[in-house]
């Protein structure tokens, strides 16, 4: 070494440090020169072929970067709307006749097709639309894209588990309103391809020209016939025209803040459409005493540069634990400071600019530096500094627990660090941030770190990792998470869709006003904090507490009250019985997963509530699955038909069910299932078009069920086959804990 540096040559360090990069492969940008093959001119995707209807005015596609206009698209009208609705609805019944292993074969095909010569071509307008880098364009956002494709796919030529006599919806609608990225769009249209449905497909033009290669890639070698997937770009209030269509029978919306959804939607749970749509959110780290920081800044530092692609620009939240936490600093910093900043086209680059139409977080940044906080950011390269578009990667530390940097998600590579004591405050914090859609723990300590992660309630953790999806291990975190399970059914109809005749009156029929707002209240607050003991308890122990209720009834001896009409105690304890049987059963899995292995698992929502409005007396089918889960229940019904429920609660609470688990209120049906939604539980049924409410009412509820009357069979009847399944996953939801190693 000595020799070498007398000769005046540069060390090996030094070498490393100033080697370049080589260029991405080929001459001509292939996102520039397809649109260049289409004379910078698209149109819309529809029944297999463009449609580019004369004398239209043009909407520009502009670069996520510049600006720069790179095409331009015909604006959407109600009459290509309507030309594209009746094509999908042409194309449903061939699509869904083609049966599952046939769609899923095709749906491969596409898969094979993206991934092939349009690859880097798909990459390209990704980035050029977005603003994401190309590196990850091209490379983790695609092959999730394909793994979300190519999964659901799987499932149709198999013949998905528990989902024998299900049809398809028919044509279903996915709007585009904000900043999506294809792994987020592919996670809806692979489920709702495979169970046989048709889509279309509303773009703004930002985000126009990735989605109608994507259409146009579905035609080719008859991967999907003409009329399966049809794609429009138009103005925001575009989906609006929706509405005169009662053909589509469901509406996902992608990218859209609840503020915004609220003012977009119709239709109500009960009545139609469908409607879903991921929520996303922030990320949250804790990083504890034993953690590996050097690891830990490297993957929170890539993590704040380029988001995830299922949860964009939302920003990261680090717990770290005291004693670690000045270290972690330093080292996040040194982290952010290396981060590449510049052109996304550019294959170096690790932060490109923010998305389209998200403004930067500066007055969330000023706010907190205001408050006293400190505030680290990388300079911005001179190139960049008169860019509107970059925002520099922001490090906020020393910020007080109700900064609005914590109260809010902030848009853009923003990372805020805040110490905490030890694991139970870091879950105690992490479960009180609102809008966090995933959670790592960082931690050698693996007792430790099984125990902080197992406490959590984000759906989806990670252990010593930070960049883990994969359909199988439920990639969908967030309020609204969703596993593959899950995903198929949100687009099929179940055989007990169809309403049976209900006619079974009330009795006595009694007219009583709806519960107030402070009643409602004082009920949620008390099966919250019920919750807290009941939902943590494991199947074992509720099951002991469902047999003791079973056993308080057959001491009581009771018989149906004059007037009661519901079930006979007899029929309570066979429910009983048979609930706490299942509940033993549930258990979880270990699903081998791209980087290590995944506990899959489920867990009760927390609080449920049902709003009953049908001419018949409180279901305890409904009650008992939601109970013995693990859930909570406030229920707001008629006080005519609760005397069965008010039996099953005393000998439940008799058994050592704590008072605030189930709540019964009476009140009229109407108007009941508002009134619960605006005390935001984590999950709302309702029961009857009596109870319904707009769905700009309840699209507050993370998981609301328009719950058809066929699931509960008729009076005196066991439900239908696969009924049960059904109300077990609807009063649950996924957890998963990936564990890295050990796998491909």
């Amino acid at each position: 070494m000595a020799s070498l540096a007398a000769l005046g040559a540069s060390s090996v360090p030094k070498i490393f440090a100033t080697m370049e990069e080589g260029p991405i492969p080929g001459v001509i940008n292939p996102g520039e020169a397809w649109l260049e093959s289409h004379g910078r001119s698209l149109g819309h995707f529809v029944d297999g072929t463009w449609l580019k209807p004369p004398g239209r005015m043009s909407l520009e596609c502009q670069e996520a970067t510049t600006g720069r206009t790179v095409a331009v698209v015909p604006a959407g009208e109600s009459s290509d709307l309507a030309m594209a609705v009746a094509a999908a609805a042409a194309a449903a019944k061939a699509w869904a006749g083609l049966g599952g292993p046939q769609r899923g074969q095709r749906l491969a095909w596409l898969a094979s097709t993206l991934d092939g010569d349009s690859r880097r071509t798909m990459g390209a307008l990704l980035t050029l639309a977005g603003g994401r880098p190309l590196c990850r364009t091209l490379g983790a956002d695609l092959d999730l894209g394909l793994r979300l494709l190519r999964v659901p796919a799987g499932g149709a030529q198999l013949g998905p588990p528990g989902l024998e006599g299900w049809t398809p919806l028919g044509v279903v609608a996915v709007v585009l309103v904000g900043p999506c990225s294809l792994p987020a769009l592919l996670w809806k249209l692979g489920p709702l391809l495979a169970m046989g449905n048709t889509a279309l497909v509303l773009s703004p033009p930002a985000a126009a020209p990735p989605l109608l290669l994507l259409g146009e890639l579905s035609g080719e070698g008859a991967a999907l016939p003409p009329g399966v997937l049809n794609v429009l770009a138009g103005p925001p209030g575009l989906c609006q025209a929706l509405r005169a269509h009662p053909e589509v029978t469901s509406v996902t919306f992608l990218g859209a803040p609840q503020e915004e959804l609220q003012a977009l939607v119709w239709g109500s749970p009960c009545r139609g459409p469908h409607l879903g749509g991921p929520r996303g959110g922030r990320v949250v780290v804790i990083v504890l005493d034993s953690a590996d920081l050097d690891s830990a800044a490297a993957a929170i530092a890539a993590t704040t540069a380029t988001p995830l692609a299922l949860f964009p620009w939302w920003g990261c939240i680090v717990l770290a634990q005291d004693t670690v936490v000045a270290a972690l600093e330093r080292r996040l910093r040194a982290r952010l400071g290396l981060l590449r900043l510049g052109d996304p086209m550019d294959p170096k680059t690790e932060v490109g600019p923010l998305p389209p139409k998200i403004l930067p977080p500066e007055e969330v940044v000023q706010e907190a530096q205001e408050e006293g906080a400190q505030v680290f950011q990388v300079p911005l390269p001179p190139l960049l500094e008169r860019g509107h578009r970059f925002y520099p990667p922001t490090l906020i530390s020393g910020v007080a627990p109700t900064s609005r940097c914590l109260r809010e998600p902030a848009p853009g590579p923003l990372l805020v660090l805040l110490p905490v004591r030890g694991p139970t405050e870091a879950v105690a914090v992490a479960s009180a941030l609102p809008q966090t859609a995933a959670a790592a723990v960082w931690a050698q300590d693996i007792t430790v770190a099984l125990d902080t992660a197992d406490r959590l309630p984000q759906g989806l953790v990670w252990l010593n990792a930070l960049d883990l999806l994969d359909p199988s291990g439920g990639c969908a975190g967030g309020a609204a998470d969703a596993d593959l399970d899950e995903a198929l059914r949100e687009f099929g109809c179940p055989p007990w869709e169809q309403p049976l005749k209900v006619d079974e009156p009330l009795s006595p029929l009694v007219t009583v006003d709806d519960p107030g707002d402070p009643e409602l209240a004082q009920a949620v607050a008390a099966a919250r904090g019920a919750a807290l003991w009941w939902g943590r308890l494991p199947g074992e122990s509720r099951a002991r507490v469902l047999r003791g209720a079973s056993a308080v009834l057959d001491g009581a001896h009771g018989t149906p009250k004059d007037g009661d009409i519901g079930d006979t105690d007899e029929s309570l304890q066979r429910a009983l019985l048979r609930w706490a049987a299942r509940v033993e059963r549930v258990g979880g899995a270990v699903q081998e997963v791209p980087g290590g292995r995944a506990l899959v698992t489920r867990r009760p929502l927390g609080v449920l509530g049902v709003a009953w409005g049908w001419p018949r007396p409180l279901a305890l089918q409904l009650l008992l699955p939601a109970l013995a889960l693990g859930n909570c229940v406030v229920v707001v019904a008629p006080p005519g038909g609760v005397l069965a429920a008010q039996r099953l609660r005393k000998a439940l609470v008799a058994a050592g069910l704590p008072g605030g688990a189930l709540t019964l209120l009476p009140g009229n049906s109407r108007g009941s299932g508002s009134h619960l939604a605006r005390q935001h539980p984590d999950g709302l049924w309702i029961c009857g078009g009596d109870a319904d409410c707009n769905w700009s009412s309840a699209v507050s509820v993370s998981r609301v069920w328009g719950v058809p009357v066929g699931v509960l069979g008729g009076p005196g009847q066991d439900p239908p086959l696969g009924a049960e399944r059904e109300l077990e996953l609807r009063c649950t939801r996924p957890h998963c804990l990936w564990l890295t190693g050990g796998g491909p």
